[in-house]
């Protein structure tokens, strides 16, 4: 099924103690990611729309604005760029153009250095196919190029629509294409501006178009999800029952009910509830496909929606998240039953099952 998702362009840039902050977090949580089911998922997790968009959420970004592509993967490029299992190369502007040059060291650093050229076409051919065979009147400007020691790849690249003046983010993962035609419908994810008339070659049923070179087909689209152009978030329209029922869990859980929690000092209620959050974004990753929304609700946002970040807040559970991370005198078994625990409970109460 093919999705398009409306990302509304909102002014602004991360001041800097917020961006910081997003890569140590988005590090741990990316790092918990690669330890628990390998780098191979985590790839997986970014090439799909909606956890994306969780992610970005989830660790204090706008909601729904088109800086929650940019400032995400920059936040995550710089937090993983010494890992040994997965290279995120390119960025916005300067940083996309030098993608190549990225790949290359990076297919060094995972000692693939034979794929850096069949990566450095790939990359080189996603940004060609998204800019020439989708939409018309756009313009790439991010583009980041990710690979994994095992050789899987994915792009989250984002254009402008020059005509509407709206964000449009591309996703790809290697493991859903057609390698038979790599134009085939390669998308994992399209979100973007919903009611836009194009000539989308990539689609299935357009695929005798390719040859015949015509023109000024409609775009078919299934799956659209259309987030408002308003800054504010309005719970019974934005928030699905879950994801509305998963968010009163998480401010009903405090450390009584977690003794492994207890044990830490300075733990208390707003850090437990983050955790929460979190570990159903890490644990139970079908919730943060179906409401990413409510993920917004983790630590606030840059423009203080849902609420202004509280900085301590932020950097205890940056510090919890780091110290489960860091711990090498527990196995890694012990370092994360806390964190599954409450995925399962959020899991539970999300569809009412407790």
């Amino acid at each position: 099924m093919r999705q398009l998702t409306e990302l509304p362009l909102h002014t602004g840039r991360a001041p800097r103690w917020l961006f910081g902050r997003m890569t140590r977090l988005g590090g741990a949580i990316a790092n918990v990611i690669i330890e628990e089911y390998g780098a191979d998922e985590l790839l997986h997790r970014l090439s799909d729309s909606n956890w994306f968009q969780s992610l970005s959420c989830a660790i204090g970004y706008d909601w729904h604005s088109s800086g929650t592509t940019t400032v995400t993967m920059g936040a995550l490029k710089e937090a993983l760029k010494g890992d040994p299992d997965i290279v995120i190369a390119g960025g916005k502007g300067k940083a996309g153009i030098n993608t190549p040059g990225d790949i290359v060291a990076g297919s060094d650093r995972l000692s693939i250095p034979s794929e850096s050229e069949k990566f450095v076409e790939l990359s080189r051919l996603s940004a060609k196919v998204d800019a020439s065979m989708v939409y018309d009147n756009i313009g790439i400007y991010h583009h980041s190029f990710m690979f994994t020691k095992s050789r899987k790849w994915g792009v989250v690249q984002q254009a402008m629509n020059n005509s509407t003046g709206m964000a449009l983010r591309f996703q790809w993962f290697s493991e859903t294409l057609d390698h038979e035609d790599i134009t085939n419908e390669p998308h994992s994810g399209i979100s973007g501006t919903g009611g836009l008339q194009t000539v989308d070659l990539t689609y299935a049923a357009n695929s005798w178009v390719k040859p015949a070179s015509i023109e000024l087909l409609p775009d078919i689209a299934e799956g659209r999800i259309k987030y408002p152009k308003r800054h504010a978030i309005m719970p019974r329209e934005d928030l699905t029952e879950h994801g509305i029922n998963m968010l009163k869990a998480a401010n009903e859980m405090g450390p009584r009910d977690y003794r492994e929690f207890l044990l830490i000092k300075g733990v208390g209620r707003a850090t437990i509830r983050s955790l929460a959050i979190i570990s159903s974004l890490i644990y139970e990753k079908e919730l943060a496909g179906r409401d990413p929304v409510a993920y917004a609700y983790n630590l606030g946002g840059k423009d203080k929606i849902p609420y202004e970040i509280n900085r301590r807040t932020y950097d205890s559970v940056i510090e919890e998240m780091e110290h489960m991370v860091d711990m090498s005198n527990v196995s890694m078994e012990e370092k994360y039953r806390s964190l599954r625990s409450l995925g399962r409970l959020m899991s539970k109460a999300a569809t009412k099952q407790v």
